[in-house]
């Protein structure tokens, strides 16, 4: 199995086997990460599909200091929150009852909607309200208002490096709690 470095140069010498690769590896993670900002299933794969398609595009001149997969999720990331700017700016209040929602797709053909299923949302959200009490409002300030660290810190009252270790420590258990679910680290 090729590694980050080995990939990266493949894919900057435009070998098509390995972009497709790094799709199939990818894709449904992107889009489970996507989800985390968006709803609506369109959009999300539009959005994942616009951060592969750039990928390609600018594949020669791509500057990578961590992980492709790393470097994919921050990409999906700001592609979503460049989307939420431009299309929701109005503040969305956080709804403590996200695993209850009633916006799962129906099972067919796309393996974005197998990733999907009530029973994954459930043990997030169950996952993310076992989060020690800090933890938790560092990860939901964070992941659900979209907050810096510094406007996070501001308003608990605590230490931008607080702030950093309790999404570190919150980010550590979700992934031990939910490792079942995610895609083994190619790290």
């Amino acid at each position: 199995m090729m590694d980050t470095r080995d990939e990266l140069v493949e894919l900057q010498q435009g070998n098509h086997k390995i972009f497709e690769c790094l799709f199939k590896k990818y894709y449904v993670f992107l889009c489970y990460e996507a989800r985390s900002y968006i709803t609506e299933k369109h959009i999300i794969e539009e959005i994942v599909g616009d951060v592969f398609r750039w990928l390609w595009e600018n594949r020669e001149t791509l500057v990578i200091t961590t992980s492709i997969r790393a470097y994919l999720v921050r990409a999906v990331h700001n592609a979503c929150l460049s989307y939420l700017r431009r299309n929701q700016p109005e503040y969305i209040e956080i709804d403590d009852n996200i695993a209850e929602r009633n916006t799962l797709f129906s099972l067919d053909e796309s393996p974005l909607d197998y990733v999907l299923s009530k029973e994954l949302i459930e043990r997030v959200g169950k996952a993310v309200k076992e989060l020690p009490p800090q933890y938790k409002r560092v990860f939901e300030l964070s992941r659900y208002k979209n907050l810096t660290y510094a406007e996070i810190s501001e308003e608990m009252g605590v230490s931008v490096n607080a702030v950093k270790l309790y999404q570190k420590k919150a980010l550590a258990q979700l992934r031990q709690v939910l490792k079942e679910y995610l895609p083994a680290s190619p790290d």
